[in-house]
């Protein structure tokens, strides 16, 4: 059922016609590989995401990455932000925290479903502006890194709910600019 969804939102047909339900299936998530792309589910809530199993490598994701919403590859010694996860077109959830990434790539803008990232303990310097891309970001994990600014369009993640910075080099005053652009963020530092 699924492929035949994928066909018709490459096709151009379009999912919303045909589903049983009102949920819309965005496009735009690309197959590195194959130049294709995936059609997108719904956002789940919290419960829901609860109810997701974990995977716990790029490989285990790689046998149905249609129903990968959860993964966490914590304290895998990675130096480099994993593009792979880019394949699992209802990535949700996304624990890299633990590692030895310096940079989080521009490619970060095409996981427009997450809603958790969780980038604690690493050695990320700068925020790129792609990250502020993703839209239905509700919690931002950044303690234990080297950020010594927060860019400004931060406070544009309008669903941002929670935000770590704790163990960083930032300020007070760029603390509270951040919570003024933030109100309805939970901000630790």
């Amino acid at each position: 059922m699924t492929r035949i969804f994928l066909l018709l939102v490459i096709l151009g047909t379009g999912f919303s016609s045909i589903a049983q339900d009102t949920t819309v299936v965005e496009r735009g998530m690309r197959n590195p590989e194959a130049g294709m792309e995936y059609a997108r589910g719904p956002l789940l809530n919290s419960e829901q995401l609860e109810r997701k199993k974990w995977y716990y490598s790029v490989e285990e994701g790689n046998r149905d990455p249609e129903n990968v919403y959860k993964i966490s590859l914590r304290d895998q010694d990675l130096e480099f932000f994993p593009l792979e996860v880019a394949r699992f077109p209802n990535l949700q959830v996304l624990n890299l925290s633990a590692n030895k990434i310096k940079v989080i790539p521009p490619d970060i803008e095409e996981l427009k479903n997450l809603q958790i990232l969780i980038l604690a303990d690493n050695k990320i310097k700068v925020l790129p502006p792609q990250l502020g891309e993703l839209e239905n970001l509700t919690q931002l994990y950044l303690g234990g890194n080297k950020l010594v600014v927060v860019p400004a369009w931060v406070g544009g993640l309008a669903k941002l709910r929670k935000l770590d910075l704790t163990f960083n080099r930032l300020t007070q005053y760029e603390i509270d600019q951040l919570q003024s652009r933030l109100p309805r963020c939970e901000i630790t530092h």
